[in-house]
């Protein structure tokens, strides 16, 4: 476990990353990219170590989660990832596979995984060589029945121009629209004949049969596919969705104030306010009437929130704490959607015990993003959470 020295490391560094975009170069036609890559077990993430990628790699340290179909590699290690498909419109549709790495090759024990080799192959690509593989087939097996046709029309005599002619009838009768229908005609072929002509047609008829078996299997691969996308799609909106308020939840949070900040570094024209709105007297409702009665206090404040600022994403990002990003039109009035709250939440305790669980209290704090000082997101939520205190602390004095 010696400690490698920043020149030697960025030596071995880029003597890997030549050593994948070699492989990746020479496999480009199947392979999309190749990295490396280490799995974070405890915080179940994964992290990009070397990404041989020609444009728009994936830089060291890097995290992107670990999707369900390979929770399996928690217990065993070497297990590696099963291949999966993402579609992303960063990276495109992928499927993407990996096998771990050992530290010692002649005693590949579970202790001994350091990492994993990854390899992203493009779907279309995939589907592009599949729909050849289909096509050539059909062209190979009508060339086929063409040449039988043809030589069995030379070489036969006449009492074989019949069943000849049912295989003609049923070949010309080929649709590739309706693989069902063209199956059962192939299927119905009945030639008795003990002859060549009996053996061509059980050959077609298997030939055919395969066909279609390959077909059934494409469409079933295609159906997986679909159904693994849409998967992946769920496990996505669940992964940013707050499980208790259906709001977007703090990863969707980080996520959004990552692309906000890029903007404001980039220069980009970037004109939105930060509304932080926590919920009053949340403790006093556990204690008193039960997490159950809290849960519903936390919802209904979510709803209400999503009710004022119908045009801008909710984030719940803490246990009673809440964050607006407001853009657009929710942004050239935010002064007035949150008098608006304030005014909701005094309708919602008017004239009743604010602890009881079924009335809303909650104080609210906003701010702008100002070019000219603001350096990220942060700075504008910093001014928006002080708002917010005020406003809870002119709330206790008015009791």
């Amino acid at each position: 476990d010696s400690v490698i020295e920043e020149p030697e490391f960025k030596v071995h560094f880029d003597k890997c990353l030549a050593s994948l975009q070699t492989l990746q170069t020479t496999n480009s036609d199947f392979v999309d990219c190749i990295y490396l890559t280490y799995v974070d077990y405890d915080n179940r993430l994964f992290v990009y170590l070397i990404d041989a990628a020609e444009e728009d790699a994936c830089d060291p340290g890097c995290l992107d989660p670990i999707y369900e179909m390979n929770e399996g590699l928690f217990d065993d290690h070497t297990k590696g990832f099963d291949p999966y498909v993402t579609k992303t419109d960063r990276y495109g549709w992928l499927i993407t596979a990996g096998t771990a790495i050992y530290s010692d090759k002649a005693n590949r024990t579970e202790g001994n995984v350091v990492g994993y080799a990854m390899a992203d192959i493009s779907m279309y690509t995939v589907r592009q060589r599949q729909a050849n593989s289909i096509v050539r087939m059909f062209f190979y097996m009508l060339i086929t029945l063409v040449l039988i046709g043809a030589l069995g029309v030379v070489w036969v005599s006449l009492w074989m121009i019949r069943p000849l002619k049912a295989l003609t009838n049923v070949a010309k009768s080929y649709d590739a629209t309706d693989p069902k229908g063209t199956h059962d005609k192939f299927q119905n072929i009945q030639v008795k004949t003990k002859d060549e002509v009996g053996d061509l047609a059980e050959s077609i008829k298997t030939m055919e049969n395969d066909v279609y078996d390959r077909f059934n299997a494409l469409v079933e691969t295609n159906r997986q596919l679909i159904s693994s996308r849409e998967e992946t799609k769920r496990m996505q909106i669940l992964a940013n969705q707050d499980g208790l308020t259906g709001v977007h939840n703090k990863v969707a949070y980080i996520s959004e104030v990552g692309r906000i900040n890029k903007d404001i570094e980039n220069g980009e024209k970037t004109d939105f306010a930060v509304v932080m709105i926590d919920l009053n007297y949340l403790k006093e409702v556990n204690d008193t009437y039960g997490h159950d009665t809290g849960d519903i206090a936390l919802i209904k404040l979510a709803s209400m929130i999503c009710d004022t600022f119908t045009f801008s994403p909710v984030y719940r990002v803490g246990g009673d704490e809440f964050v607006v990003i407001c853009r657009g039109k929710d942004y050239l009035k935010i002064s007035q959607l949150v008098e608006a709250f304030k005014h909701k939440v005094v309708e919602s305790i008017k004239g009743s015990d604010v602890h009881d669980g079924e009335h809303i209290s909650a104080a609210v704090g906003y701010s702008t993003f100002n070019q000219s000082d603001d350096r990220n997101v942060d700075d504008v939520f910093k001014r928006a959470d002080k708002a917010m205190y005020e406003n809870k602390r002119e709330m206790k004095n008015e009791k």
